[in-house]
């Protein structure tokens, strides 16, 4: 069992007033999933993506990342995790724009201990394979937007992680770019890689290989 949560709550606490964006989540994912997360606006699905992601801690509950209990970690232990084992795909992409897409795709990997060089080469075959190895050295703002969600995918790969967290990845792409993006997620899935994808749309829900739907912090399918 790669990912396992028991009755995860998450309250959010606006003055006085207590919102409760999850309210007792259940779910199990095997390694090698592909697995959409869906539901309406305000559902809770990105909240649920953040703990997931061990980018937010439950206020109540358990989550178990490969057998081990991560919801109650530090902060420097979540952030360990979220290095090694979990790769992130965002639809604003998150590059770094004064830097080329070669140095973006290597930043996970400066805490590795590998060599410059290793990392280069590691970062350089991973841009490759998403179809970018002739724009190494091209900075985000030259790339149109479906190359740049490619370069976002690339740097979730780099590390080789566990599962790979995709919120809205199509969201900024026209329809031609994204169709493109998500051939590739089926690619990886294919491949053998745990994918997690957040969507409000159905349509892209359905190119998943299970959906999981929320509706006022509840799973309801």
């Amino acid at each position: 069992m790669l990912i396992k949560t028991e009755g995860i709550k998450k309250i959010y606490e606006m003055g006085k007033v207590k919102v409760l964006a999850l309210r007792g989540i259940d779910i199990q994912i095997e390694n090698g999933e592909y697995v959409a997360i869906t539901g309406p606006s305000g559902s809770g699905k990105s909240t649920l993506m953040h703990i997931l992601g061990c980018l937010d801690t439950p206020t109540q509950g358990k989550y178990f990342l490969e057998g081990e209990e991560v919801s109650t970690l530090n902060k420097k232990k979540l952030a360990a995790i979220r290095n090694c084992k979990i790769g992130f795909v965002f639809q604003t992409f998150n590059l770094l724009p004064h830097i080329n897409i070669l140095k973006n795709v290597e930043l996970p990997l400066l805490y590795s201990g590998l060599s410059r060089r290793k990392r280069r080469e590691i970062a350089e075959k991973t841009l490759t394979e998403v179809g970018l190895g002739d724009r190494l050295n091209h900075k985000p703002s030259e790339l149109s937007g479906g190359q740049r969600q490619r370069v976002a995918i690339a740097r979730a790969l780099v590390n080789n992680p566990n599962v790979i967290l995709a919120d809205e990845p199509t969201g900024n792409l026209d329809s031609t770019a994204g169709s493109n993006i998500l051939s590739i997620f089926e690619e990886l899935h294919k491949s053998g890689h745990t994918i997690i994808m957040v969507t409000h749309e159905q349509y892209l829900a359905k190119r998943a290989s299970r959906t999981i739907m929320l509706k006022d912090g509840n799973i309801v399918k």
